[in-house]
């Protein structure tokens, strides 16, 4: 949340100096179609954090099913060390994730202007190409924690009969002799 209250200051800095940049434009579309793009490009960052850190904090919620269970079917008594390993190794990218999507989150997209009027599309080009490099880059981290945490599940589904109850040991009855 502290990233992207600075980050919104930073856009609103940003968008006044790049109307100041803009000024020596003399077409007024092209000045309106540049601060259009400009913001939805911002808009575009953060509502991709945004679902980001959805997908995370779901991930976490997963994760803490998985150790649940875990415990349980250490409880009864199975080995689950490489599955605790696991949980250790996903938390790890999880975290890493969340850094990243915070990193995300303070970024900002304004396209250096340049003032010639022949170069606003190349511009505006540059700033939606870093916005799209660096999106991809923080979406390979979240899909590398989904992948960990799927891997985690997995590898304890492996693992018999944790949720079951133990089943009384069976009792032997007579059998009956037949009657001549």
């Amino acid at each position: 949340e502290e990233a992207k209250t600075k980050a919104r200051q930073e856009i609103e800095a940003k968008r006044e100096e790049l109307k100041n940049r803009l000024q020596s434009i003399r077409d007024e579309q092209k000045k309106k179609r540049v601060e259009k793009l400009e913001k939805e490009l911002n808009e575009l960052n953060e509502r991709m954090t945004n679902h980001f850190s959805e997908v995370l904090d779901k991930l976490d919620k997963v994760l803490v099913n998985v150790k649940s269970r875990t415990d349980k079917a250490e409880a009864r008594g199975w080995e689950v060390s490489a599955v605790r390993a696991m949980i250790t190794s996903a938390e790890g990218t999880i975290a890493a994730a969340r850094a990243a999507v915070a990193a995300q989150a303070g970024k900002t997209y304004t396209p250096q202007i340049t003032g010639v009027e022949g170069k606003l599309k190349v511009e505006v080009g540059q700033a939606r190409q870093a916005l799209h490099n660096d999106i991809v880059a923080v979406r390979e981290k979240v899909k590398a924690s989904r992948e960990a945490v799927r891997s985690v599940a997995t590898t304890l589904a492996k693992v018999p009969r944790i949720d079951e109850e133990p089943s009384p040991s069976p009792t032997l009855s007579p059998t009956p002799s037949p009657t001549p």
